[in-house]
């Protein structure tokens, strides 16, 4: 498991989005409906890809690039694929329909990159491949009178980075955190997407190093929650952690645990978005359980001294994969101004981890990501905030 041309709205990922609420409005659920489904070139049925970009440009859906496993399970042997695949949905009506005429690729292959929705485009940052992480960011827009996704670079990112963290707050670009190749980050850039020679400047370091984690802004402060860190003995270190950053007093400060109310719970490949100005909604994610486990594993078999050990450890490992239930699903409502967390109910399917959540006519969407291990999901999710 592991990842400036016309106008547009906004996203996480992780990944920042705002709907428009008043502050009295009390969120108690989220209905869901499936719009879609992600199609391949001929029509069948996607097997669906982690760690993909999506966002709204120009009121059309974008999913591009994301990683799958097409011929067999991992622990299989099976061959990751990486896709630089764009497609495009638009509405119809009270339907959706792929547009199968605009037949575009990203400039490569890419998956767990950071991306986010602004007003300038989609902009995505890193993520990786088969020759490793990336430092490359770019900006998608869709220009319906060529029926096309228009590709424009902008400046590498400083390092290779995956895993790593998108927000915005108007043109200007956050990234936060993500994985090295051989570490997870604590460094956070900015860009503004309207300078004459936009560059990433280096801001506040996080209080520690983290990715996958979800980012969202809200009244001028970035909120970081959750995510993991790469450890040296290969078993990451989890996070419950909500974090939260002043933009102006450029300070970090640490906020209250997440939970559902009752207990706290570790999170992370999740997603989320803003709402209005005091609510923030975290939608599934990975609260480690397993996923330490398996981290335990491969750990127990790269250290093995026979290869008997090392047969039946990876027995077990696929055992664990293969019984794996899907992730945490519970929907979970942060109060920036209570600084309280409490759940409002369940996601109606398995959780789609490593991927972004995005905001559509005030819908939240949930595309694609893992929904098992080395499992993806081709479905399109509608949620109305209710």
């Amino acid at each position: 498991m592991n990842t400036s041309f016309s106008s547009l709205i906004l996203t996480i990922l992780i990944m920042s989005t705002t709907i428009g609420f008043s502050q009295k409005t009390k969120i108690t659920n989220v209905e869901w409906k499936k719009a879609e489904q992600l199609q391949n070139a001929d029509g069948s049925l996607s097997l669906g890809f982690a760690g993909p970009i999506n966002g709204i440009s120009n009121n059309v859906l974008i999913v591009a690039g994301g990683a799958n496993f097409p011929d067999k399970m991992p622990w299989e042997g099976g061959k990751k694929h990486y896709s630089n695949e764009i497609h495009v949905l638009e509405k119809a009506g009270d339907n959706f329909l792929w547009n199968k005429k605009a037949i575009h690729t990203l400039p490569e292959p890419i998956a767990y990159p950071g991306n986010v929705s602004t007003n300038s485009g989609i902009v995505y940052v890193g993520g990786e491949n088969e020759n490793g992480l990336s430092n490359k960011a770019y900006l998608l827009n869709w220009n319906a009178d060529k029926n096309e996704v228009e590709t424009k670079s902008l400046p590498d990112f400083p390092i290779a980075i995956t895993n790593i963290a998108l927000t915005h707050l108007e043109n200007i670009v956050y990234a936060i955190g993500g994985d090295e190749a051989k570490q997870s980050s604590d460094l956070v850039f900015s860009l503004d997407l309207n300078a004459e020679k936009p560059e990433w400047k280096l801001l506040t370091k996080l209080p520690f190093a983290l990715a996958n984690s979800v980012s969202v802004i809200q009244n001028n402060t970035i909120y970081v929650i959750g995510g993991r860190t790469k450890t040296p003995s290969g078993i990451s270190d989890l996070h419950n952690t909500t974090l939260a950053f002043d933009l102006k007093k450029q300070i970090w400060e640490t906020k209250a645990n997440i939970s559902d109310g009752k207990q706290t719970t570790n999170f992370s490949a999740g997603a989320g978005v803003a709402i209005g100005t005091e609510y923030i909604l975290i939608l599934g994610g990975d609260n480690g359980t397993t996923f330490h486990k398996i981290e335990t594993y491969l750990s127990q078999i790269a250290s093995a001294t026979s290869e008997e050990e090392k047969a039946k450890l990876i027995a077990e490992k696929n055992i664990l994969n293969t019984t794996h239930k899907g992730f945490y699903n519970d929907i979970l409502l942060y109060n920036t101004h209570t600084n309280k967390w409490s759940k409002i109910g369940e996601l109606p399917f398995l959780s789609q981890v490593t991927t972004t959540a995005t905001i559509w006519n005030d819908k939240i969407v949930l595309s694609n990501g893992e929904i098992k291990p080395g499992i993806r999901t081709p479905d399109v999710m509608l949620g109305t905030i209710k």
